[in-house]
């Protein structure tokens, strides 16, 4: 067995010694189902079905914060297949903080090709089965501050034979298939008044990790990431909320864990992995508000950009996004939306009808 194998154990070994709680603790859980239906410009329309769990350590405790699981299994029109189990938990007064994910993909998808500047024209089409685990393990170190351990695993396999021998993918790691196997420090600030849908506070995360060979990784690289956001409400509607994201990477980084622009989170109206490379550095600006019962509104606009080393953003094109979107409260106790949003950028446009904000 590799180590990585015994990594994965010990984690959810302290996982669950943490969070199972004494016999006279109480919990508050509730527990759904909902089917769903779904819209992005790399997957086309999807379908799926949703199992969600609410959860409270400390029935009483009202400093503890709700945790939540999700299974969530979908197919799209572009057969894409999506497997996905995430949680965050957090215990009895907020002092352990686990979240993370277990993630099985089949996934046809567009590659552009590695860099800041590649062409659109120049795309393939690739294919691939790939299956992640992410595992952020954290203690309260002082308020709001949390402090701990990063784990994070991917296999990509089953890759298209006839795309690996194209001359696009000679060149690029992992392209005939690899497995990264990281772990390191990882630090989070959370003041956030709901992470669900923050209206007020800050969040600040940042994680360094090192893949090697000797914990099961095919290739040895580091990768840093810094997570900043903000969140102000004006005139007691009025949400303005602000992100800074940087991640860089050193070493010989497999082409799906580089840093890329796309997709609903980063630059929405790329699609998603439209430019990729060892680094990148993603400024983000949107305006919530509601407008009518369950009904709200949203404009957003960003900057951006990957280069293969860090002084090349100097010389490096900047990618820029902006939009509007809809905003539909589908839980007013858990105060989660419906996010329908229209991106723009001087290329590309995409829609995207995803549950959660994007930062």
């Amino acid at each position: 067995m590799q180590i990585n194998k015994y990594i994965f154990l010990v984690i959810v070994f302290l996982i669950c010694k943490s969070i199972f709680p004494n016999p006279t603790d109480s919990i508050k859980f509730k527990i759904g189902a909902l089917p769903s239906a779904f819209y992005t410009p790399e997957t086309r329309f999807g379908f799926g079905g949703l199992i969600y769990t609410y959860f409270k350590f400390g029935k009483n405790d009202s400093l503890t914060k709700k945790s939540n699981t999700q299974s969530y299994a979908s197919y799209t029109l572009n057969k894409q297949i999506y497997i996905e189990n995430d949680y965050r938990i957090w215990t009895k007064s907020n002092l352990y903080y686990f979240t993370g994910s277990l993630d099985f993909s089949r996934f046809p998808e567009y590659f552009y090709g590695v860099g800041n500047d590649t062409k659109t024209d120049e795309r393939i089409m690739i294919s691939f089965d790939i299956f992640k685990i992410k595992a952020k393990n954290l203690k309260l170190l002082h308020n709001n501050i949390y402090g701990g351990v990063f784990y994070q695993y991917q296999k990509l396999y089953n890759q298209n034979v006839a795309i690996v021998a194209s001359e696009m993918c000679e060149t690029t790691t992992g392209a005939a298939g690899y497995k990264a196997s990281g772990i390191g420090p990882i630090f989070i600030f959370d003041k956030r008044d709901n992470p669900l849908n923050p209206e007020s506070g800050a969040y600040v995360e940042t994680s360094f990790q090192y893949f090697n060979k000797q914990i099961g990784s095919e290739t040895n690289f580091k990768s840093f990431i810094l997570d900043v956001r903000k969140y102000k409400t004006f005139f007691k509607k009025l949400v303005w909320n602000g992100n800074v994201y940087v991640h860089v990477n050193k070493g010989e980084v497999p082409f799906r864990m580089l840093a890329t622009i796309g997709g609903a989170r980063f630059l929405r109206g790329y699609y998603n992995g439209r430019f990729r490379d060892n680094n990148m550095i993603i400024m983000q600006k949107e305006m919530r508000l509601p407008v009518y019962k369950r009904l709200g509104i949203a404009v957003f606009g960003g900057l951006g950009a990957v280069s293969k080393t860090l002084p090349d953003f100097y010389k490096n094109e900047i990618h820029y996004n902006y939009g509007a979107g809809l905003r539909i409260k589908i839980n007013k106790k858990e105060n989660t939306n419906l996010r329908i949003d229209y991106g723009l950028t001087k290329d590309s446009q995409g829609l995207y009808v995803v549950f959660a904000e994007a930062f």
